[in-house]
């Protein structure tokens, strides 16, 4: 019997959400909450645990048309789909007990928005085939797992690391950032979970869909231009950025900045710091930055009475990891 064990980030995203949903730059760090995934070659017959969808000693099987999990609750199948698609994708040869854990993505059973999904893709595949994959694939199965919908960022964050500038056009682009010394961020929990892909349904279905995209896209482009060496460049462009996303939630009529975010903005406006939902919004986390710690602390110890918390993520500077 052999075991693999693979693990890959988390992602928050600075800069260019919706608008990498059209090739233009998107700015992602991966945060060091990882997805974990342990496959035991050899075994007597298929089986899964994956204690956050709900599975215990889940038998599968894979076959031309897909996998096949040993359950009769659909909303079981749901949750494993996911692991389904790359299991499809790799084509294991012997029989396999599979164990995932992205318990670092919850809050007390709530799912905070640190890309799960893309971190157990990518750790996935590479724990079912005992090799680093290519970004263009990973990001092909987490797409087809979300039916076609999604950016990639979020993947190239959990395989990566670090932090880059991506976008999706005739094929995935990279480029790797560095922070700058004497920016101060921190990443806030507003404590409602929300669906991202609901809110890429709703915009896909928005009445001025092409024209708030055209305008985000620039925008995108434009900030991620100006991105420097200095602390001030990279506050100055997500703000900026900030505002030309509001502009787009209005036109689409998307929420994506209910579920606490514009009550944090306002607080992150009232010390000097800049505030931005991180994702499509509509709860989940945001992101606070600034020039200044002592405004950043000001910030951090007014969500008191927000309903907010910080959280304390770390800069992964690895990405997956196999073993």
């Amino acid at each position: 019997m052999t075991e693999t064990v693979a693990s890959a980030p988390g992602k928050l995203i600075l800069l260019g959400e919706y608008a990498v949903l059209e090739g233009a730059p998107a700015v992602v760090l991966a945060v060091d909450r990882h997805a974990r995934v342990t496959v035991k070659h050899g075994v007597s017959r298929n089986r899964i645990d994956a204690p956050q969808a709900g599975a215990t000693d889940i038998g599968f099987k894979v076959t031309e048309n897909g996998t096949e999990f040993a359950t009769a609750d659909p909303a079981l199948s749901e949750r494993l789909a996911l692991v389904g698609t790359v299991l499809a994708a790799a084509r294991p040869a012997s029989s396999l007990h599979i164990v995932t854990d992205t318990s670092d993505f919850y809050d007390h059973g709530a799912k905070m928005g640190f890309g799960s999904s893309a971190a157990l893709t990518v750790a996935a595949y590479a724990a079912l085939t005992a090799r680093r994959p290519s970004l263009d694939r990973v990001v092909e199965l987490h797409r087809a797992a979300q039916h076609g919908r999604g950016s990639g960022c979020d993947v190239a964050a959990s395989l990566n690391g670090g932090v880059q500038a991506y976008r999706i056009r005739d094929a995935v682009e990279t480029m790797a950032l560095q922070l700058p010394a004497d920016l101060h961020w921190r990443c806030v929990w507003t404590g409602k979970s929300a669906s991202t892909t609901s809110f890429i349904r709703g915009l896909e279905q928005a009445e001025h869909r092409r024209a708030a995209m055209a305008a985000l896209t620039d925008s995108a482009r434009a900030r991620v231009a100006e991105l420097g060496d200095t602390a001030q460049s990279w506050v100055h462009a997500i703000q900026e950025f900030t505002i030309d996303l509001q502009h787009f939630a209005r036109q689409t009529a998307l929420p994506v900045f209910a579920g606490g975010h514009e009550e944090l903005m306002a607080i992150g406006a009232r010390v000097g710091v800049v505030y931005k939902p991180s994702g499509a919004g509509g709860g989940d986390i945001g992101v606070a930055l600034s020039t200044d710690g002592a405004a950043m602390a000001a910030f951090s110890a007014a969500l008191d009475g927000a309903g907010a918390r910080l959280l304390d993520p770390g800069l992964d500077r690895n990405g997956l990891t196999l073993g």
